[in-house]
């Protein structure tokens, strides 16, 4: 026998205690589209302060995009590193910004120091000379000599600027070039040294060396000009266009253009929340970061899409039935994908823990460390993003439309008819008790008269044919 009264926390506007079976079994009710405007103001000063932090503190972009230096060296057998150590090398040499890393591996430690454009001295005498003579970078040649380490510089000025002996050598003594001989011929120039400048890469490599008990040569050095990070940039740009027009045309088709729009915006959400963690925090931007970043944006649309999906599956029982508002059926889809989303984010954090912690943390492994941090902060805001953002956005948007606004309305007089809240619960309580004891459920095998509200159930004709006879 079953009761035809609802219990009273199934009742519209009564809160329902939640049990662990109730997110296994899809059965929760949280009204997430009910606090649409408190995820709005949340999500609206999260997107603020990531504005103002962008233009403030701004990104720490790698040598990859900015140009830098490089420098690379294995410690010797039984000596170790320490970031701490490595620093007070650099410090002397005017390199205590630098990015020091320590990885280790299965043949030792090695030290990783990176540094933006590094000034050659050789460069910066060459470009006081083309000023000198009012004549390009290009048009000062340098050459070094054969033997000694020496090299000269030689020039032509520009006709109608005045050049001397005495001028040029006054210049040279604002550079680190010392004990160099000038020559001068009309407008041509050569200054010729025995020993040039030592480069602050050379500095930092005969350091390291020292440092980790090797030969200069052991040191491995890298170098990224400024040009090649700008087209790292553009293509990075370009990349991020072709998604965004790629999502927009896919979910057009696949949902309509209001979903789509929707799931636009929370990507896009997703993606200043992104830049203003890595502001925040002063993370380096890299390759691996951008790589983090299209991965981010294809999860936080996989959750959308999942969302989105059940949506429209309920849609179709709500256009023919007319039994709720298009709020409250994009609300009871969420409830019904809540589990599902947050399982999936909980195991696809998993192992990029493993990479953050156990890899950077405890192995060394920094090289993935860029790409795990960008992938946890994108993890979490793309699980959020399409619950809180995407879905009250679509339910707000496709609620202004005619047929759903008339629908609201019924709904709205409807209950302004009909009690609700305390008041709905307190008439299905005194209606329990006028029905009886067995309509409060009382323990089986206790006998009582039929009850209000009761149905008895006929048994079925086989038995009934059997009980005749």
């Amino acid at each position: 026998m079953t009761s035809t009264l609802a219990p009273p926390e199934d009742l519209p506007g009564v809160t329902r205690r939640h049990r662990p079976s109730d997110f296994y079994h899809e059965r929760t009710n949280f009204q997430f589209i009910k606090h649409t405007r408190r995820w709005a103001i949340l999500s609206g000063t999260l997107l603020a302060l990531s504005v103002v932090l962008m233009f403030t503190r701004g990104l720490q972009f790698g040598i990859d995009f900015e140009g830098g230096t490089s420098w690379q060296v294995r410690m010797a057998k039984g000596h170790s590193a320490k970031v701490a150590e490595v620093r007070d090398v650099l410090r002397p040499l005017g390199f205590s910004d630098a990015k020091v890393s320590i990885l280790s591996g299965a043949n030792g430690q090695s030290v990783n120091v990176q540094e933006h454009l590094v000034s050659d001295p050789t460069e910066t005498i060459r470009t006081a000379l083309a000023r000198y003579g009012h004549v390009s970078e290009n048009a000062v040649q340098f050459g070094t000599a054969q033997t000694g380490g020496g090299g000269a510089f030689t020039f032509a000025a520009k006709k109608g600027v005045t050049i001397s002996k005495a001028g040029v050598e006054r210049l040279l003594r604002t550079t680190e070039l010392r004990n160099a001989t000038v020559k001068v011929s009309g407008r041509t120039v050569t200054i010729t040294t025995k020993t040039l400048p030592i480069s602050p890469t050379e500095k930092v490599s005969r350091a390291l060396a020292k440092y980790a008990h090797a030969s200069a040569n052991d040191v491995s050095i890298s170098s990224v000009g400024p040009t090649w990070g700008n087209e790292v940039s553009h293509k990075a740009e370009q990349a991020l266009v072709y998604f965004f027009l790629l999502l927009a045309v896919y979910l057009s088709v696949r949902f309509e253009a209001k979903m789509a729009a929707a799931a636009i915006i929370a990507v896009i959400h997703d993606i200043i929340f992104t830049v203003g963690v890595y502001a925040l925090f002063q993370f380096s931007v890299t390759p691996a970061t951008i790589t983090a970043f299209l991965t981010i944006l294809g999860f936080s649309l996989y959750d959308t899409v999942v969302v989105f999906d059940k949506v429209r599956e309920n849609q179709r029982v709500l256009t023919a039935t007319g039994r709720s508002t298009y709020g409250e059926m994009v609300n009871k889809s969420l409830n019904q994908v809540l589990m599902r989303s947050v399982s999936t984010t909980f195991v696809a954090l998993m192992p990029v823990l493993s990479l953050l912690f156990v890899g950077a943390g405890v192995f060394g492994a920094t090289s993935l460390e860029d790409f795990a941090l960008a992938l946890a902060a994108g993890l979490f805001i793309g699980s959020y993003s399409s619950i809180f953002v995407a879905a009250p956005l679509l339910a707000w948007w496709k609620g202004r439309e005619p047929q759903y606004r008339a629908l609201a309305e019924r709904r709205r007089r409807a209950t302004a008819s009909a009690p609700s809240g305390r008041a709905a619960v307190t008439q299905v309580r005194n209606d329990v008790e006028d029905a009886g004891p067995v309509a409060r459920r009382e323990p089986v095998g206790v006998p009582g008269p039929p009850a209000v509200g009761r149905t008895i159930q006929p048994r079925p004709r086989q038995q009934r044919g059997r009980k005749r006879r």
